[in-house]
């Protein structure tokens, strides 16, 4: 079975059409808004409800790695067909962690909790869109300072991020109380590149301090999973990650731990890059800095 299969169509125009221009995103938030319509929908009214034409349909569908549009119609029922039995079958089971239920086992925890990383590290990969990529790690190249903004579980990235960018000689800001870290946007300008790392896009102080932070002139980053979220509206740079979420990809759901495997590989993306680019200085801070962290250890 490959990417395209396992992931599932409407995710995968969510994702994707966040990189997409203004017509086809037209189409893509169309299928998204209602897809139960778009599956018996015609190719010529779906143009004319966009306001695009038949060809620029065409192109979409293309351009989310489907063959005709017919066949898109197809994989759009059959994803729906198959949300709603596994919403049926879910309704009575309570889930304590991603889709883990009462009745599994421990071959099932193991099997499945495998399957979700290695999806979502393959996700990752294969939707990263290399341009923006090439955009943050010249960003960070042309900074002084990095300054992170994150709450809740996304802390994790956060933590491996001042890790990797210390190392090699970065100079980082990371405050964990959010009063000081919301005044430290004060202090932030030209020169400085603000990272925002939310899965939601939507926790108001990491979206507040980017937003601040832009007004203040600093450049701005955004790693989140969903592109018509709060943060990508201040984020000159924007990165997406895949996520467990419905159908239609909504935001609103319980905390997704696997997002954050995805989060940690953009950061180790970026890091490489930036050291790649930077090779001998990068060397020469890692051995400055591994001689004092030697010193923790027996």
């Amino acid at each position: 079975m490959n990417l395209e299969t396992q992931q599932g169509i409407l995710s995968r125009i969510r994702w994707m059409s966040a990189y997409m221009n203004p017509a086809l995103r037209r189409i893509a938030d169309r299928v998204l808004e209602a897809p139960e319509d778009v599956k018996s929908i015609s190719i010529k009214d779906l143009a004319a409800q966009c306001k695009v034409s038949e060809s620029t349909v065409t192109r979409f569908v293309r351009e989310v790695k489907i063959s005709s549009f017919q066949q898109l119609k197809i994989q759009i029922a059959e994803e729906l067909s198959k949300s709603t039995a596994s919403e049926g079958a879910a309704s009575s089971d309570r889930l304590v962690y991603e889709d883990i239920a009462e009745g599994d086992n421990s071959v099932d925890v193991v099997s499945k909790i495998a399957g979700r990383y290695s999806l979502t590290v393959e996700d990752t990969r294969a939707r990263l869109n290399i341009l923006q990529v090439e955009a943050a790690v010249e960003a960070i190249e042309a900074s002084n300072m990095l300054a992170f903004f994150a709450m809740g579980s996304s802390l994790i990235c956060v933590e491996n991020a001042l890790m990797r960018f210390m190392r090699v000689g970065k100079t980082c800001q990371f405050f964990r109380d959010v009063g000081v870290r919301q005044i430290s946007t004060a202090t932030l300008g030209p020169g400085t590149l603000a990272i925002g790392i939310s899965n939601s896009g939507r926790t108001i102080p990491t979206v507040d301090a980017l937003k601040a932070a832009k007004e203040q002139g600093a450049m701005t980053l955004g790693i989140t999973s969903f592109s018509d979220s709060p943060i990508v509206r201040h984020s000159d740079i924007k990165l997406f990650t895949p996520t467990v979420t419905g159908v239609t990809g909504d935001a609103d759901y319980h905390e997704s731990m696997v997002s954050k495997i995805a989060q940690l590989q953009v950061v180790d993306v970026l890091y490489s890059l930036y050291a790649l680019r930077n090779f001998g200085n990068a060397v020469e801070q890692l051995e400055r800095t591994a001689a004092v962290t030697s010193l923790t250890r027996y």
